[in-house]
């Protein structure tokens, strides 16, 4: 698909949770202002969702804004999607699409040749910010913000290895702003988890990025990953 040429708004976001990390979004009932959302999503405790099918399995504090539900909990996705702009999610990419290729690939086979292609991106309109290094649940990880002013489908990766770059993977996108996570899991692929929120909706990402933070930093590993 060709990108198309966006102009970004530039923002500031508060770094919440320095030490670890990440998340965001709102029920479709909830109060439209992030102060607002906030109050309610503290208001309602946590509930504590263990996956189910995800190949590392986890546990995480679910705030009520998302729901307890996931959306999909499969071997390599777990996200929830409260609207289209309220999501949180959870990848183990299975292939990459490069910027500008039209066929998929294996993803760097480790957590820095991992951020080293999201680093990459840069050459194509992707800009990161607010990047910090942290821990989830004692796995080092790094914590940044992205955004772009085209749009680099597939460039996350995609949950399964046929998956078309537009429909069914993951990129950077204009119109949203992500707070990403790339977490070290030892395992041949790291485990990628972001929130996004549509700014040409919505400037304040305050609210969305202190939950997806808090989610991050209550994420529990099995034994088993």
């Amino acid at each position: 698909m060709r990108a198309r040429p966006r102009t970004v708004a530039v923002m500031t976001v508060t770094l919440l949770g320095v030490v670890s990390g990440c998340v965001g979004g709102t029920e479709g009932s909830a109060p439209s202002s992030p102060a607002a959302r906030a109050t309610v999503s503290e208001s309602a405790s946590p509930m504590a969702y263990t996956s189910k099918a995800f190949a590392v399995p986890f546990t995480v504090s679910v705030p009520a804004s998302l729901g307890t539900r996931p959306a999909q909990d499969t071997r390599t996705f777990l996200t929830w999607d409260r609207s289209e702009s309220d999501k949180v999610r959870f990848l183990l990419p299975v292939v990459v699409y490069p910027p500008g290729k039209n066929e998929p690939v294996k993803p760097p086979g480790s957590y820095r040749a991992y951020l080293a292609l999201l680093r990459g991106l840069t050459d194509y309109h992707a800009k990161w910010r607010d990047r910090v290094g942290t821990k989830v649940d004692g796995h080092p990880a790094t914590l940044m913000t992205a955004t772009t002013d085209w749009s680099l489908n597939g460039t996350l990766g995609c949950p399964e290895a046929d998956g078309d770059a537009h429909d069914d993977c993951y990129g950077l996108q204009p119109e949203y702003t992500q707070r990403l996570a790339v977490i070290d899991i030892g395992a041949r692929t790291p485990l990628v988890s972001w929130t996004t929120v549509n700014t040409d909706q919505q400037r304040d990402t305050a609210a969305e990025f202190a939950r997806f933070e808090a989610m991050l930093r209550s994420v529990r590993f099995s034994d088993a990953s």
